[in-house]
C-alpha cells in the first residue's frame, strides 16, 4: 500500500523550492516510495496525473511514535518547521521536517540540509519545545533502527540509548506501534 516512486523532478523541484540539497538516505526513500501512504492520508487530495484514488486508506502512520512520510511535493507545506520553533530566525540553517505525528506537521522528524559537519542528521521537533538534533545520524541510520525493530519486535532505540515504550502489532492487519500493557485499540495484537 505504500505510494509509488516520486520523480527526480519533484524531488529537485522540492529542493530549489526550499533551498536546500535532500540528504542521501532521505532522496533514496523517496526514489523507491513518495511517501508512507496515500496524499489523502495527509489531508492532501492527490494530484490527477499520479491516477490515485481521490480518498486514501488511512494507513499512512506507519512509523514509529505514528510518524508518517508525506508526499515529496508537500515538504514544502511543513517548511514552518523544526527551524522556526524556540530559536532566531537563521537564513543559513536548512532543516527539513519530512515526518510527523499528525497533519499539522507540528511534531515529527526532521533532518538537518545546512552544508556542514552535521549535514543528514536527523533530529525530533515539537510545536512548543527547541528541536532536538543528532537522534540518529542520518536518514538510513533511523530506518535500519526501525526494520531492526520490526524485525526483532521490540521498540526502537534511539542513539542516545533511551528506548521507545511503543512495540510493533496489528490492528486490521496495518502495521501499529503501541503499548503492549495497555494499547489504545482493543483490537491490537502484538506480532507473534
Amino acid at each position: 500500500m505504500l505510494a509509488p516512486p516520486a520523480s527526480e523532478a519533484d524531488i529537485r523541484e522540492v529542493e530549489q523550492e526550499l533551498d536546500l540539497t535532500i540528504p542521501a538516505g532521505l532522496r533514496a526513500f523517496y526514489r523507491l516510495h513518495d511517501g508512507t501512504g496515500h496524499p489523502a492520508d495527509f489531508g492532501w487530495t492527490p494530484e490527477p496525473e499520479t491516477g490515485l484514488a481521490p480518498k486514501g486508506g488511512g494507513t499512512a502512520w506507519l512509523l514509529p511514535s505514528k510518524h508518517a512520510i508525506p508526499p515529496v511535493r508537500h515538504l514544502p507545506y511543513w517548511e514552518e518547521g523544526p527551524h522556526t520553533i524556540g530559536r532566531a530566525a537563521d537564513p543559513v540553517v536548512r532543516y527539513l521536517a519530512f515526518a510527523a505525528t499528525d497533519r499539522s506537521g507540528l511534531y515529527g522528524l526532521f533532518t538537518d540540509c545546512t552544508p556542514g559537519p552535521g549535514y543528514g542528521r536527523i533530529g525530533i521537533f515539537e510545536e512548543a519545545g527547541i528541536p532536538k538534533l543528532g537522534v540518529w545520524p542520518s536518514f538510513a541510520d533511523y530506518f535500519i533502527e526501525v526494520a531492526d525493530a520490526l524485525y526483532e519486535n521490540r521498540s526502537v532505540e534511539y542513539a542516545d540509548g533511551h528506548q521507545d515504550t511503543k512495540v510493533p502489532g496489528l490492528v486490521d492487519q496495518s502495521l501499529v506501534w503501541d503499548g503492549p500493557a495497555h494499547p489504545r485499540d482493543p483490537d491490537w495484537a502484538r506480532f507473534a
